[in-house]
């Protein structure tokens, strides 16, 4: 039995050159907003052929030092300093950090324990589950 589609849809294109920076979109509806979005940052450096390296942090929410060491790569990385692709999510559990805890302020959920992942599960097995399906397998080394 094949796994619906993921939920989350990227604002980038991994395959076009040069600097992009947008979002990995989860849509959610939440009491505050029934058309809401969590919006995980993403930067994505190409530079012709060669490996494609994913760095990510912010698995948990209250780990701050990796969220600042990427978010300062992502606004200084140039294309020119790569050949291949780095792909950069500073921040994968933007719930938990936006509530400045280990774990989801949506759902409790442990981005950390939480893989594989569900695309029909809470928001944090819906995260997981992108990096496990999508996210991981186009890369050749993740940090």
């Amino acid at each position: 039995m094949s796994k619906r589609p993921s939920p989350v849809s990227p604002t980038v294109d991994f395959d076009a050159e040069g600097v992009q920076h947008g979002f990995l979109k989860l849509p959610i509806s939440t009491d505050e907003s029934a058309w809401g979005a969590v919006m995980i940052p993403v930067t994505v450096i190409n530079n012709g052929p060669g490996p494609t390296a994913l760095l990510t942090a912010g698995n948990h929410g209250d780990e701050y030092e990796g969220i600042t060491a990427l978010l300062k790569l992502s606004n200084t990385l140039r294309a020119e300093d790569v050949r291949g692709r780095v792909i950069i999510v500073p921040i994968m559990n933007v719930p938990a950090a936006t509530a400045g805890k280990r774990t989801s302020g949506l759902d409790g959920g442990n981005l950390n324990r939480s893989f594989p992942g569900n695309p029909d599960g809470g928001v944090t097995e819906q995260i997981a589950d992108y990096f496990t399906r999508e996210l991981v397998p186009m890369c050749d080394v993740a940090l």
